[in-house]
């Protein structure tokens, strides 16, 4: 039997979020304008909250509603977008 106070447990029939918040860190973004072109289709994601660009850093921080969608489809959009996922996060 599931714990109804895990915050995970997604059979759990309340409606709240289970925001969970990833970085992404991505090569070859070095500009604000390409950063703003990864950012708008990951906003678009049906549960993501916010989604926030480190140019300097390369990394894409975001937060979403796990009930929603999940970090490896939001790798996918990253993907789709042309940018490549770097290895390493900062």
């Amino acid at each position: 039997m599931m714990d109804p106070a895990d915050p995970h447990n997604l059979h759990d029939p309340a409606d709240h979020e289970i925001l969970e918040t990833i970085q992404i860190a991505t090569a070859g973004n070095h500009s604000d304008a390409s950063m703003e072109r990864l950012r708008e289709p990951l906003m678009r994601v049906a549960g993501v909250k916010d989604v926030r660009a480190d140019v300097a850093a390369e990394l894409v921080t975001v937060t979403f509603d796990a009930r929603k969608t999940h970090a490896p489809d939001l790798h996918d959009i990253v993907l789709k977008s042309g940018y490549k996922p770097a290895l390493f996060a900062g």
